[in-house]
């Protein structure tokens, strides 16, 4: 488990790292202009290489690691002896890479060898007939054909998977269609998550057992985490609204008073103020596309703040915004309740409310918008004795 952790770890850094190193030169490599990085057939540089570039090309011997960034392919034909990390629409490796190979990008093709790891998300691997890999291959793709050796564990998520060659530990995947094209060994579990069978398995020698496993269902612990944030939300707004009522009690009972009198009208005002932002990006959007191309960054520069503001004011009303729904919904179900009793139930039946599955999405866009217009409503009344302050 430690082992995946640190893969996806330096999965998710590659790219941070890759534009880091895109801007120090390739020293001791000859270019054919600014736009591509080229290592010679006989060029050794002895040292790492950080490139950044339209093509990244390794022709020669790298005595490092390579990272690098690409525009458009990345192809080793030479020879990396320490480890690769390539972020690219196109990776291609036909010569050898000693160390461990970290990829993001559209297509990858393993022709080559790669003597640790490979730990890739693309759209369509290929590790073909030739290929060698010398431990764990981990692999988040669509399209992956996995047809030369394996020197450990397959894992990781394919949407279809092509098999043949040899695997020398284990096949754990989660996958859509598993397929055995041709001749494979696993030397250990040959074990897919999928709702259809595998085909082609009389293919397969398989050392330990096939197991063929239902696709899992939604994570209950990224459910329950979801939960328990909910909780936390509805531990906090109940405190902003308890604090708020207590800084402004007259305030807080003219704004429930309206959200009972006049419900219709405050959800309708909320909802305006609450779609503000849309309606100033539409605006502006409109903006632009009438006016002249000289004046685009002028309005740019003018429209931007002013959604930013929108939106950061949106943000911070939704923060009290529901003290007058929750105020007048305990009201309703507690009626013997004081205004701070009515807040605190009313939080509590809004907030498990929202906790549940099928109808917790209805709550927000009720809660939120109906309690802004009773605020909005209640600076139309006068108060008839001062808050605190």
């Amino acid at each position: 488990m430690r082992s995946r952790f640190r893969h996806l770890l330096l999965l998710g850094l590659a790219a941070g790292a890759v534009f880091a190193g895109a801007a120090i030169p390739a020293q001791a490599a000859e270019t054919a202009n600014s736009e591509f990085v080229i290592i010679r057939p006989d060029d050794v540089l002895e040292d790492d290489l950080y490139a950044g570039a339209i093509k990244v090309s390794i022709e020669g011997e790298i005595d490092g690691d390579l990272i690098a960034f690409a525009a458009d392919e990345v192809v080793i034909e030479g020879s990396v002896t320490g480890s690769v990390t390539a972020v690219a629409p196109r990776v291609t490796i036909k010569g050898s890479v000693g160390g461990s190979l970290r990829v993001v990008a559209r297509s990858l093709v393993v022709n080559g060898s790669v003597g640790r790891d490979i730990v890739v998300t693309a759209v369509d691997v290929q590790l073909a007939e030739g290929s060698s890999v010398g431990a764990d291959v981990l692999a988040w793709v669509l399209n992956m054909e996995a047809l030369g050796r394996i020197g450990q564990n397959l894992e990781g998520t394919q949407r279809t998977l092509a098999l043949a060659g040899s695997v020398d530990g284990d096949v754990d995947v989660s996958v859509g269609q598993l397929t055995v094209v041709d001749d494979l060994k696993v030397s250990g579990d040959l074990g897919y998550r999928s709702e259809s069978t595998a085909e082609g398995l009389e293919r397969a020698e398989v050392g330990g057992v096939v197991v063929h496993k239902t696709p899992l269902p939604p994570n209950i612990r990224i459910r329950a985490l979801g939960l328990f944030g909910r909780f936390l939300v509805i531990l906090l707004l109940t405190i902003a609204a308890l604090s708020t009522t207590w800084g402004w009690p007259t305030r807080t009972v003219a704004a429930i008073e309206k959200v009972n009198v006049a419900p219709v009208r405050a959800w309708l005002l909320g909802a305006v103020v609450m779609a503000s932002p849309l309606f100033l990006m539409a605006i502006g959007a409109l903006l632009l596309t009438l006016a002249p191309p000289s004046a685009s960054l002028p309005l740019l520069l003018i429209l931007g703040p002013l959604v930013l503001a929108a939106v950061g004011v949106v943000l911070a009303a939704s923060l009290v915004a529901g003290i007058p729904t929750v105020g007048r919904v305990g009201g309703l179900l507690f009626r013997k309740l004081e205004i701070y009793g009515a807040i605190l139930a009313g939080s509590a039946v809004v907030g498990f409310l929202w906790m549940l599955p099928v109808v917790g999405w209805l709550i927000p866009p009720i809660v939120l918008p109906l309690g802004l217009g009773g605020w909005y409503l209640s600076w139309q009344v006068k108060p008839e004795m001062p808050d605190r302050s």
